[in-house]
């Protein structure tokens, strides 16, 4: 029996132990060899201390543990907290091992999309980061500043991602290292691109000429945005967005 098999059994019968569950690649199933057994212990309030010093993040047998009580389980991924960055880890996962209130999945669920009431203006926000990204590779290309074009444009992948992700019924943007995957596996319903040419348009934005694809790209999330209500983003931008639209290099 494995260090981890060894784990499970022990949550099964240790009453403190209330929940486990198995994040990561693993619990997505695209563990590879080099793949930790990322998981998450929900313990009693008055166990957590000392569950704790015997469980947490020792790597013992590439199991890496996390401890905490429900409650701090319920605040972990707060949208407005530290670990806002972690929710994604919580979408498309495997249910809990071991979930003996029946609480834990139902946390699983809510922390794997972008809140109902968040929604509207996080997609208004990362649009408007986008498209000023995209405003930024033009100056920098008109200017004749590649290098910096190049890491303006960078930086303008992650924002349309949380857009395009959010726009599909609050979907989070996943770990880069699960792009492919989820667009392939969980399809967006109404991507303006095939899963794999949307993936090759974010590689052209990041080579040169890099702008064309930028604008493509723009010219797709404009589209489905304004079907879902969020023109004013757009429109703020008056003439301007016309010109990033056209302009050549």
């Amino acid at each position: 029996m494995t260090t981890f098999e060894k784990l499970v059994a022990e949550a099964k019968h240790d009453p403190n132990i209330i929940g486990l569950w198995l994040g990561g690649s693993r619990g997505k199933g695209l563990e590879t060899l080099h793949s930790d057994f990322d998981c998450l212990m929900i313990v009693a309030d008055d166990a957590v201390v000392g569950y704790r010093e015997r469980f947490q993040g020792n790597g013992r047998d590439g199991v890496d543990c996390q401890v905490m009580t429900l409650g701090g389980f319920a605040a972990y991924g707060d949208w407005d907290g530290s670990q806002r960055w972690d929710r994604y880890n919580f979408a498309h996962t495997a249910p809990p091992l071991v979930d003996k209130t029946g609480k834990m999945q139902s946390l699983i669920n809510e922390n794997g999309y972008v809140p109902a009431y968040k929604r509207t203006a996080f997609i208004d926000t990362s649009i408007d980061h986008f498209i000023n990204q995209v405003y930024r590779v033009a100056k920098c290309q008109r200017d004749g500043l590649a290098v910096a074009a190049r890491i303006e444009a960078a930086s303008a992948l992650e924002p349309l991602l949380d857009a395009v992700f959010a726009l599909d019924g609050g979907r989070l943007r996943p770990f880069a290292k699960y792009l492919a995957w989820a667009l392939r596996t969980h399809p967006l319903g109404k991507l303006p691109w095939e899963p794999d040419a949307f993936v090759a348009l974010l590689l052209d934005a990041l080579s040169e000429p890099i702008l064309p694809a930028l604008q493509e790209l723009l010219t797709g999330i404009e589209r489905l945005a304004r079907t879902h209500g969020h023109d004013a983003v757009f429109d703020a931008w008056g003439q301007t967005l016309d010109w990033m639209r056209t302009f050549r290099p």
